[in-house]
Parts: C-alpha cells; sequence; structure tokens
C-alpha cells in the first residue's frame, strides 16, 4: 500500500490514484501528537482521535505555509510582518 524510498516524498497508492505526501508531513504530526501525549491528553481510548488531530493539523498547517508562501513570495524572515500586519496569523 505505501512505497517509501530515499527521496523527500512517500507515495501512497489510495483508490487507484498517486498521493504525494513530503515527509516534513510526517514529522509534523509526530511533534504534534507527541505534545499530545506529553501533555497527558492521549489514552488508550482516545489515541486514534489524536492522531486524527495531528495529521488535520499538520496537513491545516501545510496549506497556511503554502498560501503565505505563494501571497508573499517568501517562506518568511524577510519583513513578512511589515507588508501584512492585519494579518491575524502574523499578529504578535
Amino acid at each position: 500500500m505505501t512505497y517509501r524510498d530515499m527521496s523527500d516524498v512517500t507515495r501512497i497508492q489510495y483508490l487507484r490514484s498517486d498521493i504525494v505526501v513530503p515527509t516534513g508531513m510526517y514529522e509534523t504530526a509526530a511533534r504534534f501528537f507527541s505534545a499530545y501525549i506529553a501533555s497527558n491528553q492521549v489514552k488508550d481510548d482516545n489515541e486514534e482521535l489524536y492522531m486524527k488531530k495531528a495529521v488535520g493539523q499538520a496537513i491545516e498547517l501545510a496549506l497556511i505555509t503554502e498560501r503565505v508562501i505563494n501571497e508573499t513570495g517568501t517562506a518568511g524572515g524577510s519583513g513578512m510582518d511589515q507588508d501584512r500586519p492585519t494579518d491575524p496569523f502574523l499578529r504578535k
């Protein structure tokens, strides 16, 4: 079902379609999930719920990141706060 090679993406065969998942998505979801574990929120009866929540948050973060990069033409560190001070995601 899952094919992994030494590249930076994973190809998943799902309903006869290839889905490409960057490795960073797995790492981000794992970090979110480990934070839930560290804060004692994950129990035996809700483990799958928190896994799904972590994956959803990783996807949402990736989508927002892609949107900001596409809108600003940069990955940050070059004055995005000055360019878009009204963006609620960038307020301090």
